[in-house]
């Protein structure tokens, strides 16, 4: 591979450690230490001007002054001579380097100065920079073994590639990954992230053979249209599993301390692991509960589980979070049960969940993961056990791991309430079976290979672009802007949707009572007359809607009331819409709100009154495929509604689908629009279309726009 960029940091033939220590306990010692007895490979440059050799190699007082060339540096001097340091690595040549130091961005103003100065000389020269304020990288290929960190535990080599932005959390993963037996191909500590990103990873890694499976720990996504772009692209050929921290708001401000960028919101971040496939662990423990099913057992084919057991309490357990998770039992052949009569103990219950009992022997055990697992309505199966006195725990282990290895269906294991020490869990994960010390955790991990393999079979679809008016809508947030308006008229706020194809109720904007019967004329009646005004947000909590207005009089003498009403509360009025009465449909509401860091941010789910209250909504980030849109419709709890319940007709889907795209198209072309809230959306029967009755469009305020 060519010696530039990540080539030159991940697989470098010679590394310079900037800052290297004769003195156990700095960084500048440990990381060369690191190297010398994890064997790594090529040729390692002590860098340190008060030194003539560090732990027996010979030492350079500069960069300058090796006489080979370097393909990485690692440079763990403090931040205020680390800029000369780095100076110094792209005279020589250096393509990568790796910036241990703190004391940048994540310090304050003083510190970012730093870190720009850091990444402008990395433009100047053409190299590569992991960090600042990380704690390194590693690659166990052996025609490298290289361990540039100053972890204290040196990892199993295996087939996951690992990035954090935490460095103490890297760490802590590394030694735990070593107590469950699980490999790493790559691992890489983001830092401050100055120049390579989670994304750029994900892209090297993707084409990485030696990573079969990604896992990261996030606390912001950089760029998160980029990452959307290119997780769904690596999902559909490895699993990439991540913890995102920041769920709280108190833990987004803890994020912003911790590496100088914002978190944003946890919903659009869920959105977008939800559009790439990137599966979400809500913790490290269950990072891990899911890397040890990824890397140790085939994907499943199916949805179809068996649960084999020798006591039932656990086993109702797994059942009820297999369903929980979406996964099913699987329904024995006939011929599966009636074979294991023949030889189960008279006490066991042979529908699946199998329990034996504690009667079962070790031999009955074996054969039933056999008679499971042979079985063509079986797609994965469990083993509990529950480890009792006269059987010996590692001679159950070997029972199913043997069997495990006889067919290409997914095992995972429960032996309740063993550790990662005992003997049993060691002799599973030995031999590629992934043990759980409570049942939930392995339906759980098993749930999550299921999610995946749909994920990666899913149809992604594709991204349509509607022909608009692009003017029209311009024109419509030109008016608002030049009269100082944060919210955009009824009127104004239809003609923006239709410029881009959404369809709207028909809608009029008069300044004055005596204006309306005009306006309603036009429309022709029945008509719902609505009262304007910059205060007036939930029209319904202020008694400032008319509906089913049929005549002239009843339409003045409504309005005249209403507008005296709401004088008399403080309530100042700009004029009157005019609309027509929209019946018939089933409502929904279209969104969309601008998130400081990923961006537009579309909504959508049942409407009306009670939308805040029942809170059954999807999110999607733009660009969205016609799929993602759909997907985003079928995943509300709601959806059979839609689809007609007793009787009733279904209603126009495709059209509502449509309509989201459209307005993921608008809100990506305007980023003046800072929020969207259509609701309600009366969607009619099949074919019949919708109209958007009531649209709120807020515009960012004119710093904000970009």
């Amino acid at each position: 591979m060519p010696r530039t960029g990540l080539d030159a940091i991940f697989s470098p033939s010679s590394i310079a450690i900037v800052g290297a220590s004769r003195h156990r306990g700095k960084i500048g010692y440990e990381i060369l230490h690191n190297l010398i007895v994890n064997e790594y490979q090529g040729t390692v440059y002590p860098v340190n001007p008060k030194a003539t050799s560090v732990h027996g190699i010979r030492s350079y007082r500069s960069v300058l002054e090796i006489p080979d060339a370097v393909d990485l540096a690692v440079i763990t001097v403090p931040a205020e001579v680390a800029i000369a340091a780095v100076e110094e690595c792209g005279k020589k040549g250096v393509k990568g380097l790796v910036v241990i130091t703190a004391g940048f961005r994540e310090v304050g103003e003083a510190g970012a100065a730093r870190e720009a100065r850091l990444v402008a000389l990395c433009d100047e020269y053409g190299m590569t920079m992991i960090g600042p304020n990380c704690m390194g990288v590693i690659n166990t290929h052996p025609d490298i073994q290289m361990d540039a960190t100053f972890a204290p535990t040196p990892p199993l080599p295996g087939g996951i590639s690992l990035a954090t932005q935490s460095g103490a959390l890297g760490i802590a993963i590394l030694d735990h990954a070593k107590s469950l037996g699980v490999g790493f191909a790559k691992f890489c500590s983001l830092g401050n992230k100055a120049q390579v990103s989670l994304n750029d990873l994900l892209r090297m890694w993707h084409r990485d053979p030696d990573t079969k499976l990604i896992l990261a720990y996030i606390e912001n996504f950089g760029n998160p249209r980029n990452f959307v772009r290119i997780a769904r692209e690596t999902t559909k050929d490895k699993p990439v599993i991540a913890v995102k921290s920041g769920r709280s708001e108190a833990g987004s401000r803890a994020a912003v301390s911790h590496t100088g960028s914002l978190g944003g919101s946890d919903l659009a971040a869920d959105a977008v692991f939800t559009q790439t496939g990137v599966l979400r662990a809500n913790s490290i423990e269950e990072l891990f509960d899911l890397a040890m099913a990824f890397a140790l057992q085939p994907i499943p084919r199916g949805d179809r589980v068996a649960v084999v057991s020798d006591a039932g309490g656990p086993a109702i357990m797994c059942v009820d979070e297999l369903v929980a998770q979406g996964l099913r039992l699987a329904e024995l052949d006939r011929a599966t049960i009636t074979y294991m009569k023949s030889w189960a103990p008279s006490e066991a219950s042979l529908h699946n969940p199998i329990d034996l009992t504690p009667q079962g022997s070790l031999e009955d055990y074996r054969r039933a993961m056999e008679a499971v697992l042979a079985d063509e309505g079986v797609d994965a199966a469990i083993a509990i056990y529950v480890p009792p006195v006269r059987v010996n725990e590692v001679d159950v282990a070997r029972a199913i791991w043997e069997t495990a290895q006889k067919h290409r269906k997914p095992v995972l294991c429960n032996f309740l309430g063993r550790a990662e020490d005992s003997a049993g869990f060691v002799e599973l994960v030995t031999h590629r079976v992934p043990s759980y010390s409570y049942p939930e955790s392995a339906a759980r991990a098993l749930a999550a290979m299921r999610r995946y393999a749909r994920f990666r079979d899913r149809e992604e679809g594709e991204l349509r672009t509607f022909s608009v008016n692009r003017g029209a809508a311009e024109s419509s947030l030109a008016r608002a802007r030049a009269e100082g308006r944060a919210l955009l008229r009824g009127d104004e706020a239809n003609m923006l949707l239709e410029a881009y194809g959404i369809r709207t109720a028909a809608t009029r904007f008069v300044r004055s009572v005596e204006d309306l019967p005009r306006a309603a004329a036009e429309i022709g009646y029945p008509v719902v007359m609505k009262a304007v005004g910059p205060t007036l947000i939930h029209k319904s909590e202020m008694h400032a809607v008319l509906l089913d207005v049929r005549a002239k009089d009843a339409l003045l003498d409504g309005a005249s009331q209403m507008a005296r009403r709401l004088r008399d509360r403080g309530v100042a009025l700009e004029g009157f819409l005019v609309q027509e009465f929209v019946t018939g449909g089933m409502e929904v509401i279209l969104g969309m709100t601008r998130d400081k860091v990923y961006g537009p941010c579309l909504v959508f789910g049942l409407g009306g009154i009670y939308v805040e209250y029942l809170k059954d909504v999807a999110f999607g980030l733009p660009p969205l495929t016609d799929r993602d849109g759909m997907r985003m419709i079928e995943s509300i709890r709601t959806y059979p509604l839609l689809k007609g319940v007793r009787g009733e007709r279904a209603r126009d889907v495709k059209a509502v689908q449509d309509a989201l795209l459209r307005l993921a198209q608008l809100v990506s072309d305007f980023e003046a629009i800072q929020e969207i809230d259509l609701n309600p959306v009366v969607v009619f029967p099949e074919g019949d279309g919708y109209k958007t009755v009531d649209a709120r469009i807020a515009l960012a305020p004119p710093a904000a726009e970009t």
